[in-house]
């Protein structure tokens, strides 16, 4: 009688097995199908380097196909930071631990918050603002 239980047990932990991995593939494949769109939409790529303006042209055209797709949180920040590249995808390695270890999570907000702190700085801004008057 136990033998049998057993093997009852056993078949029903495979097949619960089998049902969690294939909701993990599922989920995978969403986020591989959502990437997919994402770069059909041609966002552009950020370097980095001394560019307020080029910042500013990025972080609007690639908020822009997020509006467009709905992406959430966790899709924002990782499409996002996806597109760059060189120095700006350098930066983005090192400032993600230091935030992760403050204890931040990292949202778009947060991530938008230093980008702009990094690439588009303060005195920028103001002088921007200073032609617009």
């Amino acid at each position: 009688m136990a033998g049998r239980n057993d093997d009852a047990l056993a078949a029903a932990l495979q097949a619960m097995a089998q049902v969690v991995g294939q909701q993990h593939n599922v989920g995978g494949n969403e986020g591989v199908r959502m990437l997919e769109i994402f770069l059909r939409n041609h966002p552009p790529t950020f370097k980095g380097r001394y560019d307020p303006d080029g910042a500013q042209t990025w972080l609007k055209e690639v908020e822009r196909i997020f509006r467009v797709m709905q992406c959430n949180d966790v899709q924002m920040v990782r499409f996002g930071t996806h597109m760059l590249a060189e120095e700006a995808d350098d930066w983005w390695v090192s400032t993600q631990p230091i935030l992760q270890n403050e204890g931040a999570v990292i949202t778009w907000a947060v991530f938008r918050r230093e980008f702009l702190r990094r690439y588009f700085t303060k005195d920028v801004r103001g002088k921007k603002e200073k032609g617009l008057k």
